[in-house]
């Protein structure tokens, strides 16, 4: 499974909607992931839908796209000497774990709007105008916060993402900050307008889908290792890779920091991990490199499969 993704060619993508195919049929058997008569959009509102059937279609349709998306990030970044599609094998498996693989949520559309803003970001060179780069990066990030409430930590980060690639700019750091804002001042004036109420309890939306203790204990760890693994052999590739290589890889590890950081707070707030989502985008770009060194190849694929016969068996734990 791992090597034909390993390769440069494209067909192994028309393999992704089989596997999600896959845990959605085991889902629909087993419940462990109950899809709710609503579709919580974070600041745009929750909505009761009588008919949900369709919502797990969207939300198929949306973790095939990421994969698919974030896949050509890495490869449009020339992050590897040749093209590679582990990156989307990687997000399916990762994704598997949470909600939102199952139900459509705000969550899943900030996965979403996070891959275009880091397309934009990306594209800044240190001695062009970043301007425009700048505002367009950040008004997608601000709008992934209006979905994804708990992604306005990020307002600060941005600058640390800007000025990772090219200097301190500061018109550029002033149409960023304006950038992010305005989605959000947008997002709360829609609150405010039709409920009347601007309320912060969104970090309890989670509590209707709590998972147990076993799985949550089980899942992290192996995540854990993966990502200790991941940073383990970027470090080695970093040290012989392009100035430009490491600036990207900064901007990526600056997400997983700010994944953790929500992650751990949601878990302390609900006893859950579903927020954790947020690190599985900068894991996908990481874990590759461990199967590209020799040195780690073994243990990648151990943990891989470990983490593969888990999200099936996970299904079946109650």
């Amino acid at each position: 499974m791992i090597r034909i993704f390993l390769g440069n060619q494209i067909y192994v993508l028309l393999l992704l909607p089989l596997f999600i195919a896959g845990f959605v049929t085991i889902n629909e058997f087993t419940q462990y992931f109950e899809v709710f008569p609503e579709l919580n959009l974070g600041f745009w509102g929750s909505y009761f839908i009588e008919s949900n059937f369709w919502i797990n279609y969207l939300s198929v349709g949306l973790i095939a796209f990421n994969a698919i998306l974030a896949n050509y990030l890495f490869n449009s970044n020339d992050f590897f000497d040749r093209n590679t599609y582990i990156v989307s094998l990687l997000y399916v498996l990762f994704m598997s774990f949470f909600h939102s693989f199952y139900q459509l949520d705000g969550i899943l559309i900030s996965h979403t709007l996070l891959i275009a803003c880091l397309f934009q970001f990306f594209r800044l060179q240190n001695n062009s105008d970043g301007r425009k780069i700048a505002f367009n990066g950040s008004f997608l990030l601000g709008t992934a916060a209006t979905f994804n409430p708990p992604l306005v930590i990020f307002f600060p980060v941005i600058w640390f993402m800007i000025t990772r690639i090219r200097p301190f700019v500061l018109r550029e750091i002033v149409l960023a900050t304006i950038g992010f804002i305005l989605p959000i001042g947008y997002a709360s004036f829609f609150v405010f307008e039709y409920y009347k109420n601007l309320h912060w309890d969104w970090y309890q939306l989670s509590n209707d889908f709590l998972q147990p203790k076993t799985i949550i204990w089980t899942t992290i760890p192996i995540l854990l290792l993966i990502g200790l693994l991941s940073l383990l052999t970027l470090s080695y590739k970093t040290s012989k890779s392009s100035l430009r290589f490491k600036k990207l890889m900064a901007i990526l590890k600056l997400i997983l920091l700010v994944g953790i950081v929500i992650g751990i707070y949601e878990y302390i707030q609900d006893g859950n991990y579903e927020w954790l989502s947020l690190t599985i985008l900068p894991l996908c770009f990481f874990y590759p490199f461990a199967f590209f060194n020799k040195s780690s190849l073994l243990l990648a694929k151990l943990l891989f499969y470990a983490l593969f016969i888990f999200s099936i068996v996970k299904f079946f734990i109650k």
